[in-house]
C-alpha cells in the first residue's frame, strides 16, 4: 500500500506549534514510507478565515523545510460535491433534514468500530452516538463531514 498523508489547517490566522507538530509528524511519516505528504487548506469556515493566512501557512512550511507533493488544495472548492452527497444520503434514507440541517442517521443498535494503528480495535455502542450533522442550516457542509470526504477523494491512507 502506498502511503498518502496530509496536513489540513484552517486559514484562521498564523501557523502555530500544533500545526507545525502535525505537519512534521505527517511529513516524516510520508518520507519514511516513501509516500506522499499533501497540503489541504480547510477553508469551509469562511466567517473565521483570515486574508493571507493560507499563503502564510505555505510560506511557514517552506521555511521549516517541509515540502508537499502535488498542488495545494482548498476544501471550499469541493463543497458542491459534499452537498450533492448529502442530498443523495437523504434520498437513500441514510440522512434526514432537521431544522434546515442535514443529519446522518446513526443505527440505533450495534457498534461503530474500526482498527486504529495506535490504539488497536476501537468501538462505540451506537446508542451512545448522536446523529452527526453533515450540512449546517446555512447550507455549508460541516468539517466533520467535509474533511473525511476530502480524505477519501484525495486517497489519504493515514490521518495523523
Amino acid at each position: 500500500m502506498s502511503v498518502r498523508v496530509r496536513m489540513a489547517p484552517s486559514p484562521t490566522g498564523f501557523i502555530h506549534i500544533g500545526n507545525v507538530r502535525t505537519a512534521l509528524f505527517n511529513w516524516l511519516f510520508a518520507r519514511h514510507h516513501g509516500g506522499e505528504f499533501r497540503l489541504r487548506i480547510e477553508n469551509t469556515d469562511t466567517s473565521r478565515e483570515v486574508a493571507e493566512a493560507a499563503e502564510h501557512i505555505q510560506e511557514s512550511l517552506r521555511w521549516l523545510g517541509l515540502d508537499w507533493d502535488g498542488p495545494v488544495t482548498f476544501q471550499l472548492d469541493r463543497m458542491q460535491d459534499c452537498a450533492e452527497i448529502a442530498r443523495r444520503l437523504v434520498e437513500e434514507g441514510k440522512a434526514y433534514e432537521h431544522e434546515g440541517a442535514i443529519r446522518f442517521r446513526m443505527p440505533d443498535e450495534g457498534v461503530t468500530a474500526w482498527d486504529d494503528v495506535v490504539r488497536g480495535h476501537v468501538e462505540f455502542p451506537n446508542e451512545k452516538l448522536e446523529d452527526l450533522v453533515l450540512v449546517r442550516s446555512d447550507g455549508r457542509p460541516t468539517y466533520n463531514f467535509a474533511s473525511p470526504m476530502e480524505d477519501v477523494w484525495d486517497g489519504i491512507t493515514h490521518v495523523i
